[in-house]
């Protein structure tokens, strides 16, 4: 049988780990905290940002038609090169270029046009100046 004192020093060390064990929940349990605030904090930025998505809502773009019908977005000069090189076209017929606007801004689109409108270069443009 092992003397006391051996199994004193025994229970002192595994006292000590214990106490040890202990500290290093404890500062899990703080980060875990920290981690669970910023998670909070992050979550409802994000549904925040997608519900301004949602609702149109954009602080870059105006969402009115008069707004998306100008030739000063980044991407015009590329959407003009492609249509007088690419189609040999001069310029947009009505409501084509404020959909172009808004497609290559990433926004959705619904477009109702006559035979004829020109719907067709409203995707195929946009097509052209992306990756």
């Amino acid at each position: 049988m092992a003397s006391v004192s051996a199994l004193t020093e025994e229970l002192d060390s595994i006292t000590s780990e214990l106490h040890a064990v202990e500290i290093q929940i404890q500062e899990l349990t703080e980060r875990q905290q920290e981690l669970i605030q910023k998670k909070k904090v992050l979550t409802k930025k994000i549904k925040q940002c997608l519900e301004d998505s949602d609702a149109g809502a954009s602080n870059e773009y105006d969402s009115s038609p008069a707004a998306w019908n100008k030739e000063d977005f980044p991407w015009s000069g590329k959407v003009k090169d492609i249509l007088q090189n690419v189609f040999k076209l001069e310029k947009f017929r009505p409501l084509q270029l404020e959909t172009i606007n808004v497609t290559m801004a990433g926004k959705e689109v619904f477009l109702v046009m006559p035979t004829g409108g020109g719907k067709s270069l409203c995707y195929q443009l946009p097509a052209l100046c992306s990756d």
